[in-house]
């Protein structure tokens, strides 16, 4: 599978996200298995007026008092407070030091003057123990400073039966998710990398006035095409553009690098997509045709070498220039070095410059 982003290419790229959120499940499981489960067990509680209040105004006077939520908050922090919860302690004789791992916090409900306590631990009967017991001491504590306003159980904590903590379902929806958020970053950030890397190497082995690629690299691919197989035919030729070293020194650098890239385009028209074509010098290109015997080869160059019948726009006035190739050609033979098929081919492109050809083939001995 390949996947395409602003030219960044992903291809076989759900292995690494599938590879990420299988980890991070295995975590969540692992997580699961080893964390301790935990109850919430919760009492609620009613503050209401004292019903010994008997004025009409005094109950006006409380409830308007209510709707503050003044009463209501402080009775809150009343029953969440550490002296409240260490009195309850003393009261059912259980040591504080046993009971670490307990959580006790209070809330006031939104719209209504009810208040709902909450005990948090591993034991789901000792939760619901504590919620009853330290709600009973919270309000016998509140009676005996507040008398305007009653409080008193709602409901009473259940021993509840499920823990809200760890959720199973939830945590593994989680760690896959992350990872496949993580799976997707590691994947994003590895192509932006390789990107620019990519981009950079081409920039290192492109000739920047033709467009083809450097010398270096042409010769760095017949060596390792040669590398491949022993047997296999490889051609090789060079291409000196006639009437092009007088125009190098004349022209306008834009157009000369115009008339070079012009040049390119026709070479790389006429090959095949795994064939290379190399600036070789200043007015010669070297084209590569791996695994490619005699004849092909003659008769792909000869197809270069027509395209030059059209004459090259050279600048926005549309003049135009008539160049032709001189070609040396050789092809390897069984055992020969990159070396020697180079040399080769030099020597061709020679002997067709003195011989006034446009093509010339020096075939190369077996070893």
């Amino acid at each position: 599978m390949t996947i395409s982003y602003r030219g960044i290419s992903f291809r076989n790229s759900w292995k690494p996200v599938l590879i990420s959120a299988l980890a991070f499940l295995c975590l969540s499981v692992i997580v699961i298995l080893t964390t301790v489960p935990m109850y919430r067990a919760e009492s609620t509680f009613l503050i209401s007026p004292n019903a010994n209040l008997t004025s009409s105004r005094d109950i006006v006077t409380s409830l308007d008092t209510l709707d503050n939520k003044t009463i209501s908050t402080t009775y809150s922090k009343i029953m969440g407070s550490g002296e409240v919860f260490q009195d309850t302690l003393r009261l059912i004789n259980l040591k504080p030091e046993n009971l670490t791992a307990y959580h006790v916090h209070s809330a006031v409900e939104t719209d209504a003057n009810i208040l709902s306590l909450y005990v948090e631990g591993p034991d789901p009967s000792m939760a619901a123990l504590l919620a009853n017991n330290i709600g009973q001491n919270a309000i016998n504590y509140i009676k005996n400073i507040y008398q305007v306003f009653d409080i008193s159980f709602l409901d009473h904590a259940v021993v509840p039966e499920k823990p809200f903590r760890p959720l199973p379902l939830l945590y593994a929806l989680i760690g896959t998710g992350v990872g496949i958020l993580f799976g997707l970053i590691a994947v994003l950030l590895n192509q932006a990398l390789r990107v620019p890397l990519a981009a950079i190497r081409e920039r290192a082995i492109t000739d920047p006035e033709s467009l083809a690629y450097t010398r270096k690299h042409l010769v760095r691919e017949l060596i390792h095409e040669i590398g491949l197989t022993k047997t296999e035919p490889v051609a090789f030729g060079l291409l000196e553009i006639s009437g092009l070293e007088d125009l190098a020194d004349a022209l306008p650098e834009r157009y000369f690098v115009n008339l070079m890239q012009q040049i390119s385009t026709i070479l790389h028209n006429q090959l095949r997509g795994n064939d290379v074509v190399g600036r070789w010098e200043k007015i010669s290109f070297g084209v590569l045709l791996p695994s490619t015997p005699e004849a092909p080869a003659i008769r792909t160059f000869e197809r270069i070498r027509s395209e030059f019948n059209t004459p090259m726009v050279i600048d926005e006035a549309g003049q135009t220039v008539q160049l032709s190739p001189i070609i040396g050609l050789t092809l390897r033979k069984a055992g020969e070095s990159a070396d020697s098929m180079i040399d080769r081919a030099k020597k061709a492109l020679a002997q067709a410059n003195q011989e006034g050809k446009s093509l010339v083939i020096l075939n190369g001995e077996k070893d």
